[in-house]
């Protein structure tokens, strides 16, 4: 029965008991009385910092390549509006798949009732909000390409999700496409002619690594009825079309300096070495297990990180490429990854929160 609110009481199985109690009231809107941690997991899990300090890296990489001698500070802004911008889009998506994650992966804050819809929607609102103001205050032009990204991302997740490979792609280029060139406007007018290719090449990225992912969803997205690339075509095509995938992306990061018009420093070479080696061994683990891909993704979350920070090293900053990559694959390293989870950790029974 409707309350009238974004959430229901939440309907806990016969004979089990909630992991963590639901994060509201849906009869009143009133908070209930326990303690923070289980809120405070639920927004920690949401952020996934594995996927924010790519976006970090990758909007600094745009920022440093809008402008010759860009300037450090404006950098530093694209880096904290490109994570702004994430933050906002995993909120988002997690509300607007809510539903379908009460059916296949119960354990996830939403539907365990350790984040409340509400609690999704203010914080997608503020995140944007603080991307909106960083961005605005050194280009509003960069907005464009925000509200492409964005427009993308919505239509993945109300459409092309079910599209096969154009969801893939759709993903791929709003999230890392979208967001070298808005990171660029915060250092130039517009985006260089030359960043086209950088932006490519990292759409390209972007879009294998939502396909493997939805290749480790693969059981849990037949049970959902979603109709991903693997669901459509099953896990030996997926396996040739991510292959594809990853061959155009490195092709053309090969040739980078060449098309952008960069000397190639040491930085980029040894980053891009180095991005190719681990692509090399993730595509190794997909054709040696492609029904059981976790090791390939735990792979790709470190491969993705080098290719943005090569082209941070291509835009004359190596040693800023250097140190904030190590960074950013310590985050990696360390945090844990709950969300690419496909089923709830051991000994845990998630209660289920309404998805309305």
């Amino acid at each position: 029965m409707s309350t009238g609110e974004d959430e229901q009481k939440p309907r806990e199985p016969a004979g089990r008991t909630a992991a963590f109690p639901p994060v509201g009231d849906g009869a009143t809107g009133r908070r209930t009385a326990h303690p923070p941690w289980p809120r405070l997991t639920g927004h920690a899990e949401t952020l996934r910092p594995y996927d924010l300090v790519v976006v970090s890296l990758v909007g600094a990489a745009g920022a440093a390549s809008g402008a010759p001698d860009a300037d450090p500070v404006a950098v530093a802004a694209a880096a904290v509006a490109a994570a702004a911008a994430c933050a906002s889009a995993l909120y988002a998506a997690d509300y607007l798949t809510r539903s379908q994650d009460m059916a296949t992966k119960p354990h996830r804050p939403i539907p365990s009732g350790r984040l409340s819809p509400r609690a999704a929607k203010t914080a997608t609102a503020t995140a944007a909000t603080l991307m909106l103001v960083t961005a605005s205050l050194y280009n509003v032009r960069s907005l464009l390409f925000v509200a492409l990204g964005a427009a993308a991302y919505y239509a993945y997740g109300r459409r092309l999700k079910d599209r096969g490979l154009w969801g893939d792609l759709a993903s791929g280029f709003s999230g890392w496409s979208c967001t070298l060139l808005a990171g660029a406007c915060l250092t130039a007018p517009w985006p260089p002619a030359a960043l086209v290719a950088p932006a490519v090449a990292l759409g390209l990225q972007g879009a294998y690594g939502n396909l493997l992912l939805a290749l480790d969803d693969h059981p849990h997205d037949v049970r959902a009825h979603c109709r991903t690339f693997p669901v459509r075509h099953g896990t030996a095509r997926t396996a040739t079309a991510l292959t594809l995938l990853s061959g155009a992306t490195y092709a053309i990061a090969v040739c980078l300096p060449l098309l952008t018009g960069h000397r190639p420093t040491a930085a980029f070479l040894l980053l891009l070495a180095a991005a190719l080696s681990l692509a090399v061994a993730t595509l190794a683990a997909v054709r040696v297990r492609p029904t059981r891909p976790r090791q390939a993704v735990t792979r790709h979350l470190f491969e993705r990180l080098l290719l943005p920070g090569a082209l941070l090293a291509l835009a004359d900053r190596p040693s800023t490429a250097a140190s904030a990559t190590a960074v950013a694959a310590l985050v990696v390293a360390l945090t844990p990854r709950p969300m690419l989870r496909t089923d709830p950790p051991r000994g845990e029974v998630p209660g289920g929160a309404s998805a309305e």
